[in-house]
């Protein structure tokens, strides 16, 4: 597999999905957070910058900044219950005990989620690189391959959005115990 020197390979983990506040404390975050399932395929965090030059007629480039940036999630949800989905597009989740039977309604809805994401992927050494997401939306839809050969994945891509008013980092945090 060839991966981009902008992408950051992040293995195995447990990925949290949520609505938050990123101004919210610690023990609210994690209490808000849930589980979305086992993880296949790892998870990537890819972020681009782009660049705006200034040209000079006799010189050429003479400077470079960057006007925009875009960040990206994504992972293959292996295990996954049918009221995540509603939180990764525009669905509608209901559960009727009487009848013993779940739905999800997909379409015709104008809102996809906003919401905060957590990976947390434990190293070899039982330390944690956790990943924190902000505003997360799954902008790219999904896939669901019923196949008899092999397990269903739910293949999740999330654009990260930036938070206003943040600015120690407002995509992504990225914390690492050593």
């Amino acid at each position: 597999m060839t991966v981009a020197e902008d992408t950051y390979l992040l293995g195995s983990g447990d990925l949290f999905i949520g609505n938050v506040s990123y101004t919210a404390t610690e023990e609210d975050i994690s209490a808000a957070l849930t589980n979305v399932g086992a993880i296949s395929g790892g998870a990537a965090l890819s972020y681009k910058p782009s660049f705006t030059d200034v040209k000079s007629a006799n010189r050429g480039t003479i400077a470079s900044f960057k006007s925009d940036e875009e960040m990206t999630f994504k992972s293959g949800i292996l295990t996954w219950d049918l009221k995540n989905i509603e939180k990764l597009s525009a669905a509608y989740y209901s559960e009727d005990i009487a009848t013993g039977t779940r739905k999800v309604g997909i379409g015709g809805m104008k809102n996809i989620p906003v919401n905060y994401l957590r990976f947390v992927h434990t190293k070899p050494d039982g330390k944690t690189l956790t990943v924190n997401m902000f505003k997360a939306q799954a902008q790219s839809g999904f896939e669901l391959t019923f196949d008899s050969e092999k397990e269903t994945v739910l293949d999740a891509e999330f654009k990260l959005l930036a938070v206003t008013g943040k600015n120690d980092g407002n995509l992504v945090d990225i914390i690492e115990e050593i």
